[in-house]
């Protein structure tokens, strides 16, 4: 967000510009959640361009007043578009004008894509990572419940499926997930007297 919003003012007639991300806090970008034309341009997924923000007070109060006291007239929104996905939007905007020429709205359009596109794979990224740490707690979950099953097996002279009900009905009755009890019996922290101990004695 700091480079895109340094190669906006850098390439485009602006003075600044601001984003909208639903649901992400940004410190530097603060995103506007209540009113505005960042916010109406994500939600309708099309371009707001606003020439006197003061003549839109009734439509936007806050915002109007936001913007007017930092020193800003005018505004236009594009959104963050991917396909038929909006992931946001972004606001040039001017202390003269931020109504974008033609050229000016391609390149700016074009400095939105490759931030949609970023922000696009650094979700997928995010959601992969998360994946695989999933998928990472379960293996080790399986790989300590293995352990521990081929220890109460051997300790109590039973087979490997009869342990593995018996360090299930422990972690039940205990009200202890099988993995945590699987943890402990295989470290020595759990009293597995119970679980040696054949049933009914």
């Amino acid at each position: 967000m700091d480079t895109l919003s340094s190669e906006c003012v850098r390439l485009l007639p602006i003075d600044s510009m601001e984003v909208f991300l639903p649901g992400l806090k940004l410190e530097r970008h603060p995103a506007v959640v209540e009113e505005g034309p960042a916010l109406e341009s994500f939600e309708t997924g099309s371009d707001v361009a606003v020439v006197d923000l003061s003549a839109e007070v009734r439509r936007w109060p806050d915002y109007v007043a936001r913007m007017v006291e930092l020193g800003y007239t005018a505004v236009s929104a594009i959104p963050l578009r991917a396909m038929k996905e909006t992931v946001g939007s972004i606001a040039f905007l001017g202390t003269e004008t931020a109504v974008l020429s033609a050229e000016d709205h391609r390149l700016g359009q074009a400095l939105a894509d490759v931030a949609t596109l970023c922000l696009l794979q650094q979700r997928e990224l995010h959601h992969y990572r998360t994946l695989s740490g999933q998928l990472q707690t379960a293996l080790d979950s399986r790989v300590i419940i293995e352990q521990a099953k081929g220890m109460l097996a051997e300790r109590a002279g039973i087979d490997v499926s009869v342990a593995f009900q018996r360090l299930r009905a422990f972690a039940r009755s205990s009200n202890r997930k099988l993995s945590e009890v699987a943890h402990k019996f295989v470290e020595g922290t759990l009293d597995g007297e119970r679980l040696l101990r054949p049933r009914g004695r």
